[in-house]
Order: C-alpha cells, then structure tokens, then sequence
C-alpha cells in the first residue's frame, strides 16, 4: 500500500476516535446533567416533606397542649355546672325549709312573759314611712341590683305585653316587688303597713284602750292579708315560674309581734291563704340565698366565657398553621419553577445563553466586565 493512502487512512481513523471520544463524552455529560436535575428534585422534594412534617409538628405542639388544657377546662366547668345545679337546688330546698321552720318557729312566738311595751320601745318612730322605701333598701344592702335582681312597682303583663287586670276585681296586677331567682322563678313581695293601730296602742292610757288598740293593728294585718289573697298575684305571672304563694312584708315587727300577740294562730292562716308574712329578720335569710344564687351563676358564665376564649384562641393557631403551610408549599413550587426557568437558559445551544455563544464564536464582541454562564449540556427541548 503506498504511504499516502497509510497516512490518509490513518488520519480518517484518528479523526473517526476523536468524534467517537467527543460524542462519548457528550453522551456522559447529558446522563450527569440528567442524574443531577433528578437528583436535585429528588432534594427539593425530600426539603418539602421534611418542612411539611416541621410544620406539622410545630402546630401539634402548639395546639396539643392548649387542647389538653381546655378539654381540662371544660370538665371543670361541667363539673362545676353539674355542681352550680345541685346547689341551685339545694338553695331552693333550703328557700323551702327557711319557709317551714319560719312557719313552726312563728306559731310559738308570743308566749313569753316579757312586756311589750319594752319590745316595742322606739318603734313608733316607723310611722310614716313607707314599706315599699324601707324594703327596697333592705334589698339594696343585701346586695340585691335593681332590674337585674329584682324589679320594683311594675304591672304584670301577658305574652303581648299587654297590662294583666284581676279576673274578679279588673284592677291592674301591681306588686310591689318581684325577686328574680337565677332559674327564671318570680317570687313576689308586697309591702304592707299600717301603723295607727300600733300608734294608738302606744298612746293608750288604759287597757281597754291599748285592746282596743291591738284589735285594730290585728285586723289591719288581717285586711292585708286578704287583699293579697285576692289579688293572687302569682297566678297571672306570664313566661316565667312563681311560687304558691306571695311575700307579705310588715316593716314594723312591733306591728307584727301585736298582732300576733292578738291572734297566735297569725301566720299560719295567712300560709294556708297563700301568703307568706315576714319582718326584716326573718326575710334578710331570703334574700342572702337569691344573692349566692346569683354568684354562683355569674361564676358559671364567666368560666364558659373563658372556655370559649381558649377554644377560639385554638381553633385560630390551627388555622393560621394550616394557612401558613400551604404558603409555605406554594413559596416551594415557585422556587422550583424559577430554578427550571433559569436552568433553560443555559442548558443547551438552543437556548439564550446558546444563541449568545454562538454569535461571539461568529466574532460578535463578549460584553465587557461581564461573564456569560457556560452551558451545561448540548440538551433540546
């Protein structure tokens, strides 16, 4: 064979390995360019889950605890409420009891030997004032709240708000007071008084006269008495529940003790008329008990408010973690779309870093002070 055709062969062979190396080589980057964008995706993808679960427990351990504590909270307050309950009802049942050991302890009364006159010293000067002031500041300093507690010299009404009249007499129902237990239960007082007879008794000079006197405090308690049972008051209460009977207050218990010195039998006809009779001391007891009632209710409301607080405040840090999560897996995916974006700048000929290398190979100018990023692999889209 002559040496030229050596020689050309042997060139045409090594140009055939270099082309061979230069593709082999190109092949290789193309698989490494790949193994590392899937490699890449792969971290990105292992990141979010890993910030997701972060996320996750952030929020468990944020709310895990507040839970914990108001599930704590709301059995308390159920117990607390079961408890309220059984007080409420204890209290009524001791309302009930005051009302009956009233009752025995009033019908033994009178049979001391002591001298009216010395129990009654100074009580005249009560004449002239009015019941309904002198039980109104008993409620007050019992620590009773107008319009809340207790309503004052107002007409009963029916569901339409329309002023109830007596069936038999058409007069308008006004009681002087109606007390409000917590469980929606009215009890009614009026206030009667009538001080004349007991002023006359004092200023009697004989006995037939300070009989005579008392006869006349007895029969004015007596005259109430049956205006009040009249009246039945507790019958046309509308919406709400009463007791059987009304509260006759006597301001004067010097008034009271006379007549029930006259008649002893007093305030046991009066109960079996649906009337309850009571002075100042034995109707502050009363009072003390719807006063507790009512404590103990606001005590109730102002637990189930703070309850109700803690679970918003939960039920808000859940929401804001969960928002805050889907944020944070939206912020991820743009992250990942910017890196693809700027990854087909450079990746290929085809591409813009590409078609720029290519004009500077055709002797357009690189930009001064600024380098253009070399391409990664010959890639086409």
């Amino acid at each position: 064979m002559p040496i030229a055709e050596i020689i050309i062969a042997s060139v045409a062979l090594a140009v055939i390995i270099v082309l061979a190396l230069i593709l082999v080589r190109k092949d290789a980057e193309v698989k490494t360019a790949n193994a590392l964008a899937l490699q890449n995706e792969k971290l990105l993808e292992a990141r979010e889950q890993a910030m997701r679960k972060e996320a996750e427990a952030t929020m468990k351990s944020i709310t895990v605890g507040l839970e914990q504590n108001i599930k704590a909270m709301k059995e308390a307050f159920e117990a607390q409420k079961k408890s309220q309950v059984e007080e409420s009802s204890a209290i009524k049942t001791q309302f009930a009891e005051t009302v009956k050991h009233l009752r025995e302890q009033t019908e033994s009364i009178g049979n001391k030997a002591e001298s009216l006159a010395s129990a009654l010293k100074g009580k005249n000067k009560m004449q002239g004032i009015f019941g309904e002031t002198i039980l109104e500041n008993i409620l007050k300093a019992e620590g009773l709240r107008p319009r809340h507690d207790y309503d004052a010299e107002f007409y009963l009404r029916d569901k339409s708000g329309n002023i109830i009249q007596n069936e038999e007499t058409g007069r308008k129902m006004r009681p002087d007071f109606a007390l409000h237990f917590p469980d929606e239960t009215e009890i009614l007082i009026d206030a009667k008084v009538s001080l004349s007879g007991l002023a006359d008794y004092f200023e009697a000079e004989t006995d037939e006269q300070r009989a005579a006197a008392s006869r006349r405090n007895l029969e004015s308690v007596q005259n109430h008495i049956r205006e009040l049972t009249g009246k039945e008051y507790q019958k046309y209460v509308v919406g709400r529940k009463t007791l059987d009977y009304v509260i006759m207050f006597i301001p004067n218990y010097g008034a009271y003790q006379l007549a029930k010195q006259e008649d002893p039998e007093l305030f046991a006809k009066a109960f079996r008329q649906n009337v309850l009779l009571t002075t100042e001391e034995t109707l502050i007891p009363f009072l003390r008990l719807i006063h507790t009632a009512w404590v103990q209710r606001e005590q109730m409301e102002n637990i189930a408010e703070i309850v109700d607080a803690a679970q918003n405040m939960v039920d808000r840090v859940a929401l804001f973690c969960e928002e805050n999560a889907k944020l944070e897996a939206s912020m991820e995916a743009l992250l990942r779309n910017f890196k693809k974006n700027s990854a087909r700048l450079v990746e290929s000929p085809q591409s813009i870093v590409g078609a720029a290398r290519k004009a500077i190979a055709h002797g357009i100018k690189e930009p001064a002070g600024h380098l253009l990023p070399p391409l990664n692999a010959d890639l086409h889209e």
